[in-house]
């Protein structure tokens, strides 16, 4: 099987239409009358608040833009530019004083008067300094941090951001009785790279089984912006780190080892096609081996 063909959508009009019918009967299904979804100004919520419009109307959706003391500017610039596009109403609410109320920046060192550039510096090479020839620091992070305390920290101030945010998805849902929109994709939920109870906590998922290679080719043929497709993928939440940079390994390559890995393909044959070594595919199937209780409900005894 040639992977790269695999990965193409062969009929985005059909895949478009099977999606926003999917939204359309869950909105119904779940009896309420419009949707709330994340706006964080990157390619996958702006795919997913395209589709969701396309399902449900403008007037029925809210967008909601949720910065904190670390977003860029530039974030909130692709956000307006989606909810202009899409004629949808677009609520800009600072999470920075809730995250401050938790004592979440207390466990970092200060940025306050300090400029972006320096910040994303810093943060870079301190992730760099965790990882090593066999392990990456993400992948640490999925072990609990191995056993250091500032990676144990920098999980928790990332992932308690998500979490918040979580909250007033859910908060605005249920004053208008609006179902909640997620935006994973399937490469972030196969290797772990979403927070629990965070970015996945959501309603329904309509873009979870698009690749990332996928969500850029849905996101071309439906009219998402182009500077939104080609800008670097990045929670926004820790200055400098961006998706490729924190799982250490390029969507292109990563796509091609999971579905290589999910159609049983010869993993000779996906090194071939995916210009992977051994060592590369290996790390895929260990994110998606410790990330596997992220997609699975809490799990309970027999009784």
């Amino acid at each position: 099987m040639n992977i790269a063909e695999g990965l193409k959508i062969k009929n985005p009009e059909k895949a478009i239409s099977v999606i926003t019918e999917f939204i359309r009967k869950n909105v119904k299904a779940f009896h309420r009358e419009g949707a709330v979804i994340g706006v964080s100004g990157g390619i996958d919520s702006a795919l997913g608040a395209f589709l969701t419009v396309k399902a449900i109307g403008n007037e029925n959706v809210l967008a909601l833009f949720l910065p904190e003391r670390d977003s860029s500017k530039q974030s909130e610039q692709d956000a307006r530019l989606v909810a202009e596009k899409l004629g949808i109403k677009l609520k800009k609410i600072d999470i920075t004083p809730i995250v401050k109320a938790t004592g979440a920046y207390g466990i970092v060192p200060s940025a306050f008067g300090i400029p972006r550039k320096v910040q994303e510096k810093y943060v870079i090479n301190r992730y760099k300094a965790h990882q090593d020839e066999e392990e990456t620091t993400f992948l640490k992070t999925l072990k609990g941090g191995e056993g250091s305390e500032e990676i144990r920290r920098g999980t928790a101030f990332h992932r308690i951001k998500h979490r918040i945010r979580m909250v007033m998805w859910y908060y605005y849902a249920e004053l208008n009785n609006y179902i909640v929109i997620g935006n994973c994709n399937k490469s972030e939920k196969l290797t772990g790279y979403f927070v629990k109870y965070g970015d996945s906590g959501s309603d329904i998922d309509p873009i979870a089984n698009l690749y990332k290679s996928q969500v850029k080719q849905l996101a071309s043929y439906i009219g998402v912006p182009e500077r939104i497709i080609e800008k670097a993928p990045s929670p926004d939440l820790l200055p400098g780190i961006t998706d490729e940079f924190a799982l250490q390994i390029t969507y292109e390559k990563l796509d091609k080892i999971l579905f290589g890995l999910e159609h049983d393909i010869n993993e000779k044959e996906i090194m071939n096609q995916a210009n992977a070594s051994e060592r590369e595919i290996n790390y895929v199937k260990k994110l998606v081996e410790l990330s596997a209780h992220m997609r699975n409900l809490p799990p309970s005894p027999k009784i």
